[in-house]
């Protein structure tokens, strides 16, 4: 989804006013007192089996500067050095990446939490055995419709079946596992249903939330944007099963799009980053500025360019430009060095 919410305060909402509920989950303190990120978001790979009409990342195109295994183990090291205390690898496809496990175990060793985002299409009994060992925080699948049709026609070439199979298998080693869904105009209505097929897969949690109108969603708005009509039934719904699967699974959903969010990170900037295969650093997913390269830096003198970087001028001006013009998130995978 690419939005990195703080899921416990999401689960606690009360009924404040909206203003009032996006301060609850974004603020807390000040970024600029941490000596390291709480969180990375790290792309391991470009690589995607998939085609995906809302990919925030355009996976799939190649990226010949990708980090190397050696590289990639060389970040591994920065990170459990800083002590960062959880992380998530996605990709492209995390699976499609040669090193893959090297990096999860490596993670994993030095005991940091890891959450891996994956189609699941790549996890068979053998796999699933794999993870159960790294004893990771969850795997979490994409899962975007309740039935073969929805799914697949959002996730082009995507397999519905592959990956509910993998969940299944997931659960059956002991892995902690969870389901993430991405409303478009074409799957939204299936919400209740995919909830309930969740749930009776035994998954842990099921994430969703506004989609993200950038990368590939970006170009293809028109045909996937949900309207505000649906919008509304949606989160009726959502708000329904998780009072119905309150302990017993759960059902985490963040009420806001990208928009609404950049406002608040212009005042609360999230003490995370985001990593890009070939080792560049965003600011953050909607925005195109770059404030790091782990090939020719180290992580903490990224990490003090990120806060830096929240207070320059041209970030700020460009930040309001997109929250004014939100067609301008198409070009947040136009890169700007800052």
């Amino acid at each position: 989804m690419g939005i990195v919410a703080e899921e416990k305060k999401l689960s606690r909402l009360t009924n404040a006013g909206p203003d009032d509920q996006l301060r609850a989950i974004l603020q807390g303190s000040d970024f600029q007192d941490y000596k390291s990120p709480l969180f990375i978001a790290w792309q391991l790979n470009s690589a995607c089996n998939l085609g995906c009409l809302h990919c925030c990342e355009e996976a799939g195109h190649s990226m010949p500067d990708e980090m190397t295994k050696e590289q990639a183990l060389d970040f591994c090291r920065q990170i459990a050095d800083l002590d960062v205390p959880y992380m998530a690898i996605s990709g492209g496809e995390p699976l499609l990446c040669p090193h893959v496990f090297d990096v999860c175990e490596f993670i994993r060793d030095k005991n940091i939490s890891l959450k891996i985002e994956t189609n699941g299409e790549f996890i068979d009994e053998d796999v699933a055995r794999r993870f159960a060992g790294l004893r990771m925080r969850s795997v979490q699948i994409s899962l975007d419709g309740a039935t073969p049709q929805t799914h697949e026609k959002l996730r082009l070439r995507g397999d519905w079946a592959k990956a509910v199979a993998a969940c299944k298998s997931l659960i059956k080693h002991g892995v902690n596992t969870e389901i993430v869904f991405v409303p478009t105009q074409f799957n939204i209505h299936e919400i209740g249903e995919i909830i309930d097929l969740a749930y009776s897969l035994g998954v842990y949690g099921f994430y969703t939330g506004k989609t993200m109108r950038i990368g590939r969603a970006a170009q293809n708005w028109d045909v996937i944007c949900p309207s505000e009509e649906e919008y509304a039934k949606f989160f009726e719904v959502l708000q329904e099963k998780t009072a119905q699967y309150e302990g017993k699974m759960k059902v985490y959903y963040y009420p806001y799009d990208v928009i609404e969010e950049l406002k608040y990170r212009l005042e609360y900037p999230s003490a995370s980053l985001l990593v890009v295969p070939n080792g560049k650093v965003k600011l953050i997913g909607p925005l195109p500025f770059i404030c790091g390269d782990m090939k020719k830096q180290s992580l903490s003198q990224i990490w003090e360019n990120y806060k830096n970087a929240w207070k320059k001028s041209e970030v700020i001006e460009f930040t309001k430009k997109v929250i004014a013009e939100p067609k301008l998130l198409a070009e947040s995978n136009n890169w700007i060095e800052i």
